[in-house]
Formats: C-alpha cells, structure tokens, sequence
C-alpha cells in the first residue's frame, strides 16, 4: 500500500502545531493541491474586488486599497510565506516523494497557460526548480510506483460566473471567459488521454457538486453559489479515477463520492488539517481514510 499525505490551503507559515502532528504520520508520497500563500491579510481586499466584479466596477488596486508602502509590505510577507511552506514541504518529502500544484491563490508562482495574465516571475520558478524532493504538476503529470498522477491547478474562473446573467452583458469579458474555459477543459482531456487505468487527479478547485457551495453569508458575495468546476466532474465520470484529491474551499473536510471515484477534500492546513490515504500501487484500490483536525 502507498500511503499519501495531502495538504494544502497553508496562507500562512506552517505552524508548530502542524508539524508536530505530521512528524508522528508514517508515509510514501506528499500531495500539495495548492495555495500554499495568499495569506488572509488579503481576505479584505479581494472581497472588495469580488463585490465590485459582480456590480462591473474596476479596481481597487492594491496600492489604492492598502497605500503603497503597506501594500508593498504584505506582497514581501505573501511571498515569504509561500517560500516557507515549499520548503516545509520539500522537506518532509526527504527520502520519500513529493508532487504539488498551485492554487488560484499562489499569483507569479506559475504561468497561467489560457489567457495574457498570470506570468510567473523568473525568481520564483528558479525557486521552485531548487525544490530538490518535489515535482510541479500544476498541469501536467507524473507516473510514481505505476500510479499516474495528473495535475491541475492554478486559477479557474468558477461555475457561478457562467450561471450569472451580468456577465453576459459584458461581451468582451463574458467570451474571454468562455473561450479560457473551453481551453482549460481541453488541456485536462489531453492529459489524461492515453494515461494507464491507474489514475489520481490532483486538482485545486472542487469539481461541480462535491465540496464545492461557499458558505459565508457575512462578506462573501457568492455565497450559496457553486465554486465548482464542472469539466472536473466531466473528467471524473469518463475516465474513473481512483482518487481525486482537491482544496480551495476551507468550509470542509472530508470525502465523497461521483461515480466509483473518491474525492477528498484534505482540509485547511492552515489550521492543522490534512489527510492521510493509502492506495493498492497494483490494484489501483483505496484503502484507509484518515483525516486530521
């Protein structure tokens, strides 16, 4: 049996707390599903943003909302702490093994592969390519003790945006989207075309209709909407992974399932969660389940 430990959603250092608990954990293979920075001091400000999309107003900008030394401030400690959590994690897949992708969260860590935005900067991928014990797969794949794992991650524009009528009278933005979606939906489809029967799909974002309705009713615009995606839960239901590992939304922790496949939402490790699952190299079979609080 391979035991896999997947973590994810950190927008912190990682406490003691945590490591402590990870320290007595026995296993093989490290999962990070993404934003590993993003840290809550911006919690603020995107809600901000998030409110003024939906009433199709631009802006803030972070120098607007923060003023320019505070805003400069929290862009150093945003990419202190990802570096910390990378190397916490590099670190604890010594001697074993490590995959990660970046979530939406993780901005400049990756190149957003749909659309003109989203440009990693050089310094960090020379960063990330240092991590001597871990393997990006933010989309792309990787094959370990005959599992295939196929990643994807990064920024997503949600189901709720399509379900909402105002964005379609905003054409230019409303295609953009669409045409970005169509995209992403065709990158995962080739990744998995061709791939053996023994598969694992490490995804950020929820699929539509598991782990995937926002519940916070004080400051959250979207609230009760789906942060789903919904080509995720296509992918699942075609090709019957045996595991699908996701994050991004803190509300929960746990697993489902769509069809024959277990999705698991490991939970915040920014509050201590993660989860712990083995998994038949030979069969492709899940076996125990565990989540830490």
């Amino acid at each position: 049996m391979m035991r896999i430990l997947v973590l994810g959603d950190f927008h912190e250092n990682p406490s003691e707390k945590l490591k402590k608990k990870i320290e007595k954990e026995e296993f093989d293979l490290v999962v990070g599903v993404g934003d590993y920075t993003g840290i809550r001091d911006w919690r603020a400000f995107v809600i901000k943003r998030l409110r003024n999309s939906i009433k199709g107003l631009p802006g803030p900008t972070l120098e607007e909302f923060y003023g320019k030394k505070k805003a400069k401030e929290l862009l150093r400690k945003d990419e202190n702490v990802a570096k910390n959590v990378l190397i916490y994690l590099n670190s604890i897949s010594k001697k074993k093994k490590g995959i990660f992708i970046f979530g939406n969260a993780d901005d400049d860590w990756y190149s957003y592969p749909f659309g003109d935005f989203l440009k990693a900067k050089k310094s960090r991928r020379r960063f990330v390519s240092g991590l001597s014990n871990l393997k990006e797969i933010t989309y792309g794949k990787t094959r370990l003790d005959g599992m295939d794992f196929i990643g994807f991650g990064g920024y997503m524009d949600v189901d709720a945006y399509f379900e909402r009528k105002e964005f379609e009278s905003d054409d230019e933005n409303y295609v953009a989207r669409v045409e970005r979606r169509k995209k992403s939906r065709l990158k995962l489809l080739s990744l998995v075309n061709g791939i053996g029967k023994k598969r694992i799909f490490v995804f950020h974002y929820p699929p539509k209709g598991v782990f995937d309705i926002i519940k916070d009713r004080k400051s959250n615009p979207m609230n009760g909407k789906s942060a789903g995606i919904g080509f995720f839960r296509e992918a699942i239901l075609k090709f019957k992974p045996s595991l699908v590992f996701c994050g991004h939304m803190h509300e929960y922790q746990g697993f489902r399932k769509i069809g024959r496949s277990i999705v698991i939402n490991p939970g915040e490790a920014g509050k201590g969660k993660y989860a712990l699952v083995e998994v038949d190299e030979v069969s492709g079979k899940v076996g125990n389940i565990k989540f830490v609080k």
